[in-house]
């Protein structure tokens, strides 16, 4: 059996769209949408966990629960935000939906059983994932968007640090 998800897991992605919606609400939208040296603006960013939410976490844990050793392929990020259209949605709408769907995925969750979470499929490239690795998965890869987010809110502040930019490696 395996273990349950870790609380911590579970605290990251449901705070991740409160964290959002507060390191966001000061900005404007020409620093939301202006791209990063990747060409990935914030939005696109915010966006782009709201498709993962899906495709990459939800859907895939759904595919291991339902078939037996399911086959799981990569998906290509960037190609999704304009095909799927989220580059033309506003940051408002991307923010709600994604609220809506995290609250519902923290309640599927938490009622996933031991047996559940050893469930397995075969990915692409990484190989073996059971549906506890793509939690954890799912929690790290929020985390790391948010330092994402937070370098890309730095970046205009650098160059009004002064001499105290010498604190940072900047």
């Amino acid at each position: 059996m395996t273990a349950p998800i870790l609380p911590e897991a579970l605290a990251v992605l449901a705070s991740t769209p409160v964290v959002l919606r507060a390191l966001l609400a000061s900005h404007d939208a020409a620093t939301i949408e202006s791209p990063n040296a990747d060409g990935w603006s914030t939005k696109d960013v915010v966006a782009h966990i709201l498709d993962a939410e899906g495709i990459a976490f939800a859907d895939r844990m759904q595919a291991i629960l339902d078939r037996d050793r399911p086959y799981i392929t990569s998906i290509d990020p960037p190609a999704r935000l304009d095909a799927l259209g989220y580059r033309t949605r506003t940051l408002a709408d991307l923010l709600a939906d994604l609220e809506r769907q995290r609250a519902e995925h923290i309640v599927w969750l938490r009622a996933l059983t031991p047996a559940q979470l050893g469930r397995a499929g075969e990915h692409d490239h990484a190989g073996e994932i059971t549906v506890a690795d793509i939690a954890h998965q799912w929690a790290y890869h929020d985390l790391q968007h948010l330092q994402q987010i937070a370098q890309m809110l730095q970046s205009p502040l650098v160059t009004r640090m002064g001499n105290t930019r010498k604190f940072y490696d900047v």
